[in-house]
Formats: C-alpha cells, structure tokens, sequence
C-alpha cells in the first residue's frame, strides 16, 4: 500500500468530510484530491521523476499540506525545509539533496532570493503566491495541469519524504522515510492511543509542517479520513479558542505549550472542553503538578510518544492507562517514556553493543517496521546508527524496568532538545568559533522550565578581549536560525577536560541539572 490510496479511498467513499481548514477557508476530501492530483500532474509535465526531490519552504497552509499529498501520487521526495533556519542553512539543504523543484511562500523569498546564485540543482521555482521576478506563480504552475489520478509506479518501498536533521558533524542529514516506514508508525500510534479516529474527527496542529509531528498528523488525517484545523503560529489565547470554536478532539503540544496554556489563558478553568479527547505530548517529561492541572482543566487523555525522526516518530509510548496509574499512586512512571511501540523491539545495550539487565543504564536502541531507511547520501553515518539487522541507535542512555517501561536518563550524543526542536551543539559552536575574541567553546543544553532544555555557550575568551552575552548572542544571530543562538552565555578562564584533552561537556552541564528527574529535557 501507498500512502495516497489511503486518501484516494476517502475522496472517493467520503468526499465532503472537511479534511483541511484554516481560518476561513476550508477544503473537504473530494476537492483537496482534486487540488493534489492538478499539482502532481503540474510536477510530472515539469520533468519530475519517481525518486526526485522537491523542497518547500513556508509555515503551515492548506498548499503545504496538498503539496505533501500531490508528491505522494508524483512519486517525488518531499524535503519540507524548517523556515526558523538561516538562508545558508537552506542552501546546504537545498544542494545536499539535490532538490530540482522548490516551492516559497512569499515570507521566505527574499531570503532564497539571497542564495538564488548558489542553488546546483535547482531547476524549477514556484512562488506559492503571485509570480514575481525569476518566479513561476502558483496559478501559473498549476494552469496546464488537470485533476485526473496521475498513474505512476509508485512503490511502498518508495520515499515518502525526507526529513532534514540537525547532524553531529555540524551538518544536518537527511532522514529518508518510505510509505512503509509511515503507514507502520501511524498503525502503531493508532494502537497507542484512546482516540478512535472516526472520519471527520478534528485534530487541531500548531507544530510546523517542516517537523515531523506535524508532517504525520497530516499523513494521519489523509489515512483516517479525519481533519485537520492549521494553525501557522502559536498563541495561547487563540489556540485555547480554536479548541472551543472548531470541536478539536486531538492536539499535539509539547509540555511547555500545556504549561502556557495554564498559565496565560486568565479564566481557562472555568471553560469546558468537551470535545477534547486525547493531549499527544512529547520532547520532554510532564511532572505531576502539570499533568493533574491539564487532567483538571481539559477533563481529557494524555500520551507521551518518545522517539526520533530516525524512527519516523516514536519507538515508545506512554498510553493514557499509564498516566491514569500515575495520579493514582505511581508517580515514578511519568518519569519514563512508555513501553514499546506495537512491532517494536527495544533493548538497553552497553558500548559493545550487547544487552544489559534491567535497572542497568546503556544505550536505548530500537528495531521495528518505522525504522529509516537511512541517511541521504550519507552512508558512513546510516553505518554508524543502523545495524546490518536494522537496530537503531538512539544515542539516548536509558534503562529498563522489569515490566518493560523505559526510563531516559542522559544523551551519549551532545543534542539538545529545546521546545521540540533538536540543536546539536557543534552548530552552535562553529558560529561562536567564527568571533575573533572568542578563544574556545563549548554549548550545552541546561534546563529551563517552559522548553524543556535551552542552549548555553560557555566561553574562553582571547587574552585582552572582551565580549558581553548580548554581543555573543548578537553574533550568533548572523549565523544560526533563531532557535539556536543561546539564550544563556557564561564566561571561563578555562573549559574542564580529560587527560587526551576533550572537553568534559558533562562536568560543565552537572551544576544545572543536578536537581533534575533526568539528564535531559
């Protein structure tokens, strides 16, 4: 199976079930099909083939979405690129993957424009919008297409996207996904959860597109036949709103959306949400305290997914039965991730790559049918965290208990996880490492109570210079997308380090974390 025969099958048994909404606007299964077989179509008649990519830059839409759907029947790899990065970000992405077409909404031109000159491949550029200078519009891109069912010979086995991570070596790689690989991660979420997924069931999304929790609940929806209501930015009182005015059922939020919600929506107690079944949350623990607020106040199930775009979304769970228990005397299993997904084997292993006993800390690594197929044009690093037999190392330390829940307990690999968004701090690094007076560095992650983690540079400066925090930050911002400049700067005559010189990254994280449930956020 495709993906796409799952939404050809609602278009055609349910047409007028809404499938996108946003703001005014919405679009039910039959037109929203019609609008993806025009734009397929449109990709096929520029030259595409089977196994291309394509790029789109933009916050989430209703064409975001359709164009997801439209690369399906194309059979093209869609590398949705995250429009918090900085233009040289995405031209690295841009020729890493060999994107032929690339589609912009109208924010985030002027900033290709800037790197227009060093797009390789690049062939095709649409301007989701009016058409301007060195730009096809939208219209104009879709005019010649028809709506027909392109019939191409797409594969289960074949890319559904591509997801572009944050890479140890500074540079991001791409996570290539297939139609298995989804429509296996999406069977387990369904297991996984207490909602029933009834056609025209309304899931609200405030994640990107460009992240993977929101690229699945679109997947999700086209699969289940239910809708989804997009949000493009986040703000409390209107998110709190639209779960009022358009009867959400499902929402996925990070803790620390949970937390502002509380927190800053004045008369959120006294309002119902009836309709409100199921709160998906992940990145980050909830601690009782918020948890029994949210219990209070959205009268609804809450699931922990744990897992990484390398396993296309979750390896575990932790399902509503075991935050029900948690409020009810075991507490110690909100600090642990879940059990395994369905179909999914997790073992905790020691550095030599054999299982440890339970209670013991090691490495988490996972095998099931939403494992990557590897890396873009990257075999050296697939080899590195994918067995010839398909175990996936996680890079995260963890342990098991004797009834099979996983306890997260420190990253073997040096990412930060700040708000849903995964930093690696050698990044960071190179952009500090750019400032004349900056001598050396190190950037951490350190807790912080609304993202879970967020990044602190540490720095050595040269002998005679000096730098305050806001001009180290100041410099960053020239670099790095926003989300990634650090928040906290600290100031050292020297960085710890072991006897062969590497930097102790863990002496100089253990003065903020030490009062913290786990290692990480």
């Amino acid at each position: 199976m495709r993906f796409h025969d799952y939404f050809e099958y609602h278009a055609d048994s349910r047409p007028h079930v809404p499938f996108l909404i946003q703001g005014e606007r919405a679009v039910d299964f039959a037109e929203a099909e019609r609008i993806a077989n025009r734009i397929a179509n449109a990709m096929i008649a520029s030259g595409l083939q089977v196994g291309d990519r394509i790029a789109y830059l933009g916050k989430n839409s209703i064409e975001h979405a359709l164009v997801y759907l439209a690369a399906s029947k194309a059979g093209v790899a869609p590398i949705p690129l995250n429009f918090r990065l900085a233009p040289k970000e995405w031209e690295y992405i841009l020729n890493h993957s060999g994107s032929r077409a690339l589609f912009v909404t109208g924010d985030y031109l002027d900033g290709i424009d800037s790197i227009r000159n060093d797009l390789t491949t690049v062939e095709i550029a649409i301007s989701v919008g009016e058409a301007r200078r060195n730009w096809t519009g939208w219209n104009d891109y879709l005019a010649r297409a028809d709506d027909s069912r392109p019939k191409r010979p797409v594969r289960a086995s074949d890319i559904l996207y591509i997801m572009y991570t944050s890479g140890t070596t500074g540079m991001p790689k791409g996570v290539v996904l297939t139609h298995a690989n989804v429509l296996a991660h999406l069977d387990q979420a369904m297991v996984a959860t207490s909602a029933h997924r009834n056609p025209g069931e309304r899931a609200l999304i405030v994640t990107p597109l460009y992240h993977a929790a929101g690229a699945l609940r679109i997947f999700a929806a086209a699969v289940n036949g239910t809708t989804c209501v997009l949000f493009d930015t986040f703000r409390a009182p209107e998110l709190v709103q639209a779960l009022k005015q358009y009867r959400i059922n499902t929402i996925n939020m990070v803790p620390a959306i949970i937390q502002s919600l509380l927190d800053e929506v004045p008369d959120i107690g006294s309002m119902s949400f009836s309709d409100l079944r199921v709160i998906y949350y992940g990145t980050s623990p909830i601690s009782v305290p918020l948890l029994q607020r949210a219990t209070e106040v959205f009268a609804c199930d809450l699931i922990q997914g744990y897992g990484l775009t390398e396993a296309t979304g979750a390896l575990t769970y932790l399902n509503e039965y075991d935050h029900q228990k948690a409020l009810k005397g075991q507490p110690h299993l909100l600090e642990s991730a879940g059990r395994p997904a369905v179909g999914t084997e997790v073992m905790i292993c020691d550095n030599q790559g054999r299982e440890v006993p339970h209670g013991t800390v090691g490495e988490i690594v996972g095998r099931g049918p939403q494992v990557m197929r590897g890396y873009w044009r990257d075999q050296v690093a697939t080899e590195r965290v994918l067995s010839a037999d398909g175990w996936l190392r996680t890079g995260d330390a963890g342990m098991m208990d004797e009834d099979g829940y996983i306890y997260l307990k420190d990253r073997i690999k040096d990412m930060i996880v700040s708000g849903g968004e995964n930093i690696y701090p050698v990044e960071v690094e190179n952009a500090l490492a750019g400032h004349s007076d900056i001598l050396e560095c190190a950037v951490i992650g350190v807790p912080d109570l609304k993202y879970g983690e967020t990044v602190m540079a540490v720095c050595v400066l040269r002998e005679g210079a000096s730098l305050t925090a806001d001009q180290v930050i100041s410099h960053c911002r020239q670099h790095i997308g926003g989300y990634k400049v650090p928040r906290r700067v600290t100031f050292l005559e020297q960085l710890p380090r072991n006897a062969s010189g590497k930097i102790l990254k863990r002496v100089l994280r253990e003065p903020y974390w030490a009062d913290q449930i786990r290692q990480i956020g």
